[in-house]
């Protein structure tokens, strides 16, 4: 009879198809078992939302691409089935029973439950049971078997880095259009007043002697009439100056460097000229402006030092208004330098790491999300892998009401100490010299009440955070659900599947095991 494999899809890829790909497990044709909310086959998974969905979409692609490469012919896609994930548990657990009815008439079934959400393993573990229980199969025609995680990622925590790596970046769009505004619109805003103290430095140097400018970098010389005053001798002085500057630019001879020369026309000059040059909040500073303005002072200082005119006083102080001007503009282009130097060095540092994450999170929308290689039955209780700690609360939980987490790890201490009590017993009836490490902690416990009141009330204390640990998976995995109170703290119960879960377990095989084992652990831990 022809042997079916039922492949139910969640978020998993390598879970699903490793054992076919190796050859463990065997079967003449494959279905997969898919959420009715998924898109239909043939939706191209990059168009799918970032997230959750994308990954679904990947998943379900490559697990049918590979079920059809390993199961029957290559040619051929595999069958598909679909239930209700997210629906009510009775709905699903009546369509799960209905397809394992339907699919074991025509031979034997397995069933990987990898990739099953919690609430659908359990369907397929209860609908498994019931048609055994009523004679419809045997329980060796249909197998179930899940491969535990060795490496589980946190899909919430992809989703919290998915909209970190988007913030990222905005912020870096958002730090190059700063970038190219404040070089640019900004600076030429922040300079305005060192243009128009140049400006007003023009006028003035051209009322102390006695010119007007022609509005151009290089000014034309005038030459004007003297009046007989100080200020006309002056002014006759810089013209015959002016007369001879002429002369050299006439003869073809390079233009006297300001650093060469007194004349305050070429300062004034260099100044446009630096300005032009320098302009740019964010760019480095080449040339030192401070210079020619010194150069410039002097230079008037000794032309006009000896004259107390108005145009005279009017030139220095228009001088004063232009350093003041330039002092603040050069601070706030170092100050605003020095802020963004280290915000470039540290997005710099966030841009390798935006494209780094950025391969990752496409690397998991193709990948799958959980990995692990060893096939595990599930003919046991476990409808998933339980850590020893997970399945005592979910027994500590199932044998009282609701309760706290605090009332509920108080309860998880009382158990483990009455299992040390229970060890100590037995252990107290044999001989002293054949007791462990272990069965001698006991046997203190059993006898001393306050040593075992001290230990239960250690063990509250130290399993707090591995406590938190646990109740968190147990929620991920839809084991434990919280019951909202008016007043008090809101109560942890059992859900569905973790109902399901104690009712299929073995109770003195749990303790035994799980319970026994993490009493072991957290005595080891106490000794170190």
């Amino acid at each position: 009879m022809p042997t079916t494999h039922l492949a139910v899809l969640g978020l998993e890829i390598q879970r699903v198809v490793t054992p076919l790909e190796d050859g463990r497990v065997t079967a003449d044709r494959a279905c997969v078992v898919r959420d009715v909310a998924d898109p239909e086959l043939g939706h191209d998974p990059a168009a799918s939302t970032p997230g959750r969905p994308r990954v679904h979409a990947h998943a379900a692609q490559q697990v049918i691409d590979a079920l059809s490469t390993h199961v029957g012919a290559s040619d051929e896609h595999p069958d598909e089935a679909r239930l209700p994930f997210n629906g009510s548990f009775a709905d699903l657990y009546a369509e799960t029973t209905a397809l394992l009815r339907e699919t074991a008439a025509d031979g034997p079934v397995t069933v990987n439950l990898a990739a099953a959400p919690p609430q659908v393993g359990a369907a397929f573990y209860a609908a498994r049971t019931a048609l055994v229980e009523q004679g419809v199969v045997s329980r060796d025609d249909i197998s179930l078997w899940t491969i535990p995680a060795t490496e589980h990622r946190d899909l919430a925590a992809i989703d919290v880095l998915r909209t970190l790596v988007t913030n990222a970046e905005d912020a870096l769009d958002t730090l190059s259009s700063f970038e190219t505004t404040a070089n640019g619109p900004v600076a030429e805003a922040v300079a305005e007043p060192v243009r128009i103290a140049l400006d007003d430095l023009q006028l003035a140097l051209d009322e102390a002697t006695g010119t007007s400018s022609s509005g151009t970098r290089r000014r034309s010389v005038r030459r004007q009439s003297s009046n007989g005053s100080a200020l006309g001798s002056m002014s006759s002085y810089l013209d015959r100056a002016r007369d001879q500057l002429s002369t050299l630019v006439e003869a073809d001879e390079p233009t006297p460097d300001p650093e060469n020369t007194r004349d305050p026309y070429a300062l004034l000059d260099a100044f446009d000229d630096w300005l032009e040059a320098e302009l740019g909040l964010l760019s480095q500073v080449e040339e030192e402006p401070t210079e020619l303005v010194e150069r410039f002072r002097e230079s008037c200082e000794a032309r006009f030092g000896k004259f107390e005119d108005d145009a005279t006083v009017s030139l220095f102080a228009s001088l004063d208004r232009f350093e003041a001007h330039l002092e603040s503009y050069l601070q706030a282009r170092e100050q605003l330098g020095a802020a963004h130097e280290s915000v470039a060095s540290a997005t710099t540092t966030l841009a390798s790491g935006v494209e780094e994450a950025t391969d990752r999170l496409t690397a998991l929308d193709s990948d799958g999300a959980t990995v692990g290689t060893t096939v595990q039955p599930l003919d046991a209780h476990s409808l998933a892998p339980l850590s020893d700690l997970e399945a005592t609360v979910l027994h500590v939980l199932s044998t009282s009401p609701p309760r706290s987490r605090q009332r509920t790890r108080r309860a998880l201490a009382a158990l483990l100490r009455e299992r040390a009590e229970h060890h100590g017993i037995v252990a107290g009836a044999r001989d002293e010299d054949e007791r462990s490490a272990f069965e001698a902690f006991c046997v203190t416990i059993a006898r001393d009440s306050d040593a075992g009141d001290e230990f239960e009330t250690r063990l509250a204390d130290d399993l707090r955070a591995r406590f938190d640990v646990a109740v968190e998976g147990l929620f991920a995995h839809g084991f434990v659900q919280t019951r909202e109170r008016e007043t008090g703290r809101d109560a942890l119960e059992l859900a569905p599947a973790g109902h399901l879960w104690t009712e299929t377990s073995d109770e003195e095989l749990l303790r035994e095991t799980a319970i026994d084992d993490l009493l072991r652990d957290c005595v080891e831990r106490a000794d170190d």
